[in-house]
């Protein structure tokens, strides 16, 4: 290749830009960065729609705001969890909440939640149980403490189910202590 080739290429690639910029000059409006600056357009405006549905009906609460789970099974503690009632112990008549946490084949984990009235006091700790379907029969033993208050311990608890499932009863585990007595909450 020798000088005598670099006019022809050079002729050659004018011709290849020629339409290119005959679309440069032909373009409607001045060259980018020429001329007067363009205000930038606005965004088109979008519709947004909102759609309105009626609220769903109000579930129901127990009175110290704890919400039950749905029903789960065919163990009564699997159907209710949370059971509202009381015991009598040396302090007298107690408020009770009993709440099922977890409910795996026949064993159940629940919080045995106390208040008495007459001097203020409430407490709560964890208890593991396990549930007889044949004799309607479930027991409780004393886990941790979630709230302790003085001067009280733990009890374990052993009650029957009524066939319909609207009463669990039974007796408290402890020499000085004596029924307790719950029922569905809601």
């Amino acid at each position: 290749m020798g000088t005598a080739n670099a006019p022809s290429l050079r002729r050659r690639s004018a011709l290849r830009c020629a339409p290119c910029a005959a679309l440069l000059l032909a373009a409607c409006g001045p060259a980018p960065g020429l001329g007067e600056p363009r205000a930038p357009e606005p965004p088109a405006a979008e519709t947004v729609y909102i759609v309105l549905h009626d609220p769903p009906p109000a579930a129901p609460v127990a009175t110290d705001g704890w919400v039950p789970d749905e029903p789960r099974g065919d163990s009564p503690f699997e159907r209710t969890r949370t059971w509202i009632g009381d015991y009598d112990c040396p302090q007298g008549t107690t408020q009770m909440t009993f709440r099922i946490l977890r409910v795996k084949d026949d064993r159940i984990k629940a919080i045995f939640d106390f208040h008495h009235a007459e001097s203020g006091v409430s407490g709560k700790y964890l208890m593991l149980g396990r549930y007889d379907a044949d004799t309607r029969t479930a027991s409780f033993s004393p886990g941790a403490w979630i709230e302790r208050p003085p001067n009280y311990v733990t009890v374990s608890m052993k009650g029957d189910l009524a066939l319909d499932g609207s009463l669990f009863a039974g007796r408290i585990d402890h020499p000085e202590c004596g029924a307790f007595r719950l029922r569905p909450a809601g």
